[in-house]
This record gives C-alpha cells, structure tokens and sequence, in this order.
C-alpha cells in the first residue's frame, strides 16, 4: 500500500469516527437533549440559584468545573472508553460524582440545571458547535439574558461574557 492510500484511509477512519459518528449519536448536534427533571436535580439547582440569573450562571458552571473533568482528562482510558455510551442517556447516575463527562453530556447537565433553577427560558440556552475546533467535534452552550451573551464551556474551562451591542452597532 502506498503512502497516500495509508494517509486517506487514517484521515477517513478520523473523519468517520471523531466527526460524523458523534454528530448522530449523542445529543445536542443533529438530535436535540432533553431537559431533564428529577428531586435531586431539582434540589442542586436550588441549591445553585444565586441573587440574580449571572450570579446562577456562574454558580452552575462553578459546580460543573468543581465537580466534572473535561479535555484534560480526555486521553485517560476511562474517558476514552466511555465515549461508546451512546443516546439520550439519564444524568441522574453521574449527578455529583467527580468524574470525566464529554462536552455533550456536560453541556446537557449544564443546561438541565439552569432550566430547574427556573431563571431561564429555554431559549436563553442554545448549544452551539464546531466540526473542526478540536480533534474531535467539540459543542458548548450560548446563553443570552437580559442584553448580555455568555459563551460557557465547562469542558474546556471557558466562561466569556461577550460585549454588549449597542442599537447602532457601535460600542
């Protein structure tokens, strides 16, 4: 076999396998989570409801970095193994165990909670996602309230208030 058939062959095997296949079969890409709702989600987002909807966004991904690991513990065997759970799966089994979740299961925690805190819409929270930002297809949640728009990705530790626009455009 030649170079060029090895390069395509590896380059299709990634595309197929950290591009395409995780589009279909976990949630938020092309089939939307489901917001879930049981006791004990219900009482940690109580628990994470601050004086005003920035001070609770910034206590619920607080608790998803205290609690969940993201891409630096993506390479650890563990990790890589579970990225053969597949669907629309319960958080109820990982709620509040330390543990390494996936950006899809972190952005669906994520805005589980923030919907049980009863301070967002649904339409504040979108999921927003890249094919090509990381090795594999990466997702993070944008949430916008009241004028201001946060970008939020637990799993990469990334928490950015972007700036206001003005009516006119100009800052």
């Amino acid at each position: 076999m030649n170079v060029t058939a090895v390069f395509l062959s590896v380059f299709v095997t990634y595309v197929l396998f950290c591009k395409a296949w995780p589009y279909f079969l976990y949630p938020n890409y092309f089939r939307p989570s489901r917001i879930e709702e049981y006791p004990e989600l219900q009482l940690l987002a109580r628990q994470l409801v601050g004086p005003n909807q920035s001070a609770t966004l910034r206590n619920v991904y607080e608790y998803m970095r205290s609690t969940y690991t993201g891409s630096g513990s993506v390479l650890k065997t563990g990790s890589l193994l579970s990225v053969f759970r597949f669907g629309d799966f319960s958080t109820r089994g990982i709620l509040g165990k330390r543990q390494f979740l996936w950006c899809h299961t972190q952005n669906r925690l994520f805005k589980s909670i923030l919907m049980n805190t009863g301070m967002f819409p649904e339409k504040a929270l979108r999921i927003r996602y890249r094919l090509f930002s990381s090795f594999f297809i990466h997702q993070w949640v944008e949430v916008e309230f009241s004028g201001e728009k946060f970008i939020i990705d637990p799993h990469y530790h990334v928490f950015t208030a972007l700036p206001k626009r003005t009516t006119s455009g100009v800052q």
